[in-house]
């Protein structure tokens, strides 16, 4: 299989998406986290989004700088590490505290239930940050299904072994 990568400017529509998405979830500006210039970088369809403070030159980077978004599946997100940068700067929200078994469960992709989540940092009925127990480190992001009251897994940190196969 060979894997197609583009890398260009971030559209200022998607950067537009993801302070409106921070603001949502954390009530926060990533204008604090971005830097001078921003590029995505994509491998097919999902993209990586990311900031540094220096122009563009190699054109096959995945990424330098601060990652700051991924496109996935057709949907724009915060990354693991904007997530992680603002939970340091004002504490937990919208984030989920999930067992052990269900973290490792979360890496492999699969689907939070409710009975597997520790602590919940509200708002947590929308998007949520799923982080590990021991830690609580960010492991990846989930959104809340009522019809199965679990958080059904948005991406993990293995998302780095999916795109790059």
């Amino acid at each position: 299989m060979t894997l197609k990568l583009k890398v260009f400017p971030a559209p200022a529509k998607w950067l537009e998406r993801l302070r409106a998405l921070s603001r949502e979830l954390w009530n926060d500006d990533i204008n604090d986290y971005i830097r001078q210039h921003n590029y995505a970088t994509c491998f097919d369809m999902d993209c990586l989004l990311w900031s540094t403070s220096r122009e563009l030159v190699e054109s096959r980077v995945i990424y330098e700088g601060s990652w700051i978004g991924i496109f996935y599946r057709r949907r724009l997100l915060p990354s693991v590490s904007l997530a992680e940068k603002i939970f340091e700067k004002h504490g937990f929200k919208a984030a989920i505290v999930v067992s052990s078994k269900a973290s490792e469960l979360f890496l492999y992709g699969r689907d939070v239930f409710e009975s597997s989540v520790l602590a919940r940092y509200e708002p947590a009925g929308g998007i949520v940050a799923v982080l590990e127990p021991v830690e609580e480190s960010v492991i990846g992001f989930a959104y809340y299904d009522a019809s199965c009251r679990c958080f059904r897994n948005l991406y993990d940190l293995s998302i780095f072994l999916k795109l790059l196969g």
